[in-house]
């Protein structure tokens, strides 16, 4: 039983104990066929959003619900993941386009040796049937690539089981169709930290790198003191493997690709390191006698650690920008590794770069901040090898940067403690919005110039345009477990705690209580109208 309930209405809570009221005489005359239902504790994923639902994966039943919200209820649809008693779901995540749910499923006993690994790709609005993929082991993680084409399956240390794996052991899923790639990742011993796609620049739209005229779809596997590269496109050719000299204490954190071009004709590959002061260049070309690509590598000494970086063309200069612990930005020659650093006046950790319309006139500008300083530091990068006596501007963060999201390229939104602060950079503008409790910026969307917010802990979901920065806030009826924007059905659902299933559904485009309900025990759907499974022998990892 769903039961529903606009928000015009004190509160819910009623909506709820009419709803246990109905059922009580159901489950008294019933009881020893509900007892068997009920009695079973739910075995739900963390629920995830996609362009049209709300999707929560029953690793008990082997289900997954859909709660699809409309305009004054929700409806639900299921979509069955095989047999309890061959397969159970380990993890569920969104593909990145929110058009479809990803579920890896593993044998249910481990003494099971015909059951062989699965991944499910579930439709978004839970309508049709769902794509199953083999794979050859419990991947414990995954990788989207930003064009949207792969799923790639990997291990990490972090969700480690008892049993033995092959830790650089990863699988290449394409999601536009049915194949899967399997291989272990050729590197000299080091265990996989992270999967990067460097090349692929633009979401939803593929973006190979030209290696001497050659497309290449790259994808960087980061290992304690190596990095590998394959090519995605082409399960022919030879991975790639660089490894980094011990001595130089050298661990890949991140990368970042820059494509050839007139000032440097070669793609590069950028390798930041958690230790150490150097930045590790590999200049990529055709492999000489072969089909492949190699890489030629280079430590470019950056001063100070780095932290993060990014890349800029001069008029002349190809530069590379590194941000590092000595409170300065460096711009290094990539071509001869000379270069200069302009001071700040506080540490800064982080950078981003945007068009700064300035008098008319679009100039590439740098932003850079540290978690916890004080400052937002901006500089404008044209002809800035004639930097001297150039200074970076100051926005004054009052209580602290504790998180920012670029939420486009003149707005940013950055949270510290009860004060949510609004960035308008074309302005020179910081706007505080303060509150009682803690603002989440990452719980947020953009709409047009509606900033829409829903921190979880807080019982009101609050609105700001961007304009004349007016926030507005609604009181709901319980505190949020989380915000989701749904795209498709131009809602915004936010979850709360409640084992059957409770969350508030609210427009968009006008969000108001009188445009807003609550639904709730969607959880309990079709609950009496399955048997359980006669054998589940394990329970699933959270």
């Amino acid at each position: 039983m769903i039961t529903h309930d606009p928000l015009t209405r004190p509160s819910a809570n009623g909506s709820r104990r009419r709803a246990l009221a109905a059922v009580a005489p159901l489950v008294v005359a019933l009881s020893c066929t509900i007892d068997s239902h009920l009695d079973e504790p739910l075995h739900m994923l963390p629920p995830v959003a996609t362009r049209a639902a709300i999707v929560y994966v029953d690793a008990f039943y082997n289900d997954a619900l859909f709660v699809i919200p409309g305009d004054e209820a929700v409806t639900t649809a299921h979509i069955s993941l095989g047999d309890p008693a061959r397969l159970t779901p380990q993890w569920a995540v969104p593909t990145r386009d929110g058009d479809a749910v990803l579920v890896m499923m593993t044998p249910a006993d481990a003494k099971q040796e015909d059951v062989e690994e699965q991944l499910l790709r579930l439709p978004g609005d839970g309508g049709g049937e769902p794509k199953t993929y083999d794979v050859r082991a419990p991947f414990n993680a995954v990788a989207l690539s930003p064009d949207q084409r792969r799923a790639v399956l990997h291990f990490t240390a972090a969700n480690a089981t008892n049993m033995l794996q092959n830790a650089n052991q990863v699988a290449f899923v394409d999601l536009d169709g049915a194949s899967v790639r399997n291989l272990t990742l050729n590197g000299f011993g080091g265990r996989l930290l992270a999967v990067e796609f460097p090349g692929q620049l633009t979401e939803g739209a593929a973006s190979p790198v030209l290696v001497d005229g050659v497309p290449r779809d790259i994808a960087a596997f980061l290992a304690e003191g190596e990095i590998v590269l394959v090519d995605m496109d082409d399960a022919n050719l030879d991975q790639v493997a660089v490894p980094f000299d011990e001595q130089v204490g050298f661990v890949p954190s991140t990368t970042m690709i820059r494509p050839g071009d007139a000032l440097f004709a070669d793609p590069a590959l950028f390798v930041l390191s958690s230790v150490g002061s150097d930045v590790g260049m590999l200049t990529l070309t055709s492999e000489p006698g072969g089909d492949g690509f190699t890489a030629q590598v280079s430590l470019i000494p950056v001063g100070a650690k780095a932290t993060d970086f990014n890349y800029y063309n001069s008029a002349e200069i190809p530069y590379l920008i590194t941000v590092n612990s000595n409170r300065a930005l460096v711009f290094t020659d990539i071509r001869t590794q000379g270069g200069f650093s302009i001071p700040l006046e506080t540490t800064a950790t982080n950078l981003f770069l945007r068009d700064h319309d300035r008098d008319g006139e679009v100039v590439p500008q740098v932003v850079t901040w540290a978690e916890g300083g004080t400052y937002l530091y901006t500089l404008d990068l044209d002809g800035i090898e004639d930097s001297l006596g150039r200074k970076p501007g100051e926005l004054k963060i009052q209580t602290g940067v504790e998180a920012i999201v670029q939420l486009d390229n003149d707005r940013a939104l950055i949270g510290s403690g009860t004060t949510l602060y609004v960035v308008d950079f074309p302005r020179e503008q910081v706007t505080p919005l303060t509150a009682m409790s803690a603002y989440d910026p990452f719980a947020s969307v953009l709409r047009g110039d509606t900033l829409l917010l829903g921190t979880p802990g807080q019982d009101w979901v609050s609105t700001v345009d961007l304009q004349n920065l007016n926030p507005e806030s609604m009181v709901l009826d319980a505190s949020i477990q989380s915000f989701h924007y749904l795209p498709d059905a131009g809602k915004i659902v936010l979850l709360h705690f409640d084992t059957a299933g409770y969350m508030t559904v609210v427009e968009s485009d006008d969000p108001s209580r009188a445009t807003s309900y609550s639904a709730w025990g969607y959880l309990l759907d079709g609950v009496l109208d399955r048997d359980p499974p006669s054998d589940k022998a394990v329970e699933p990892e959270n």
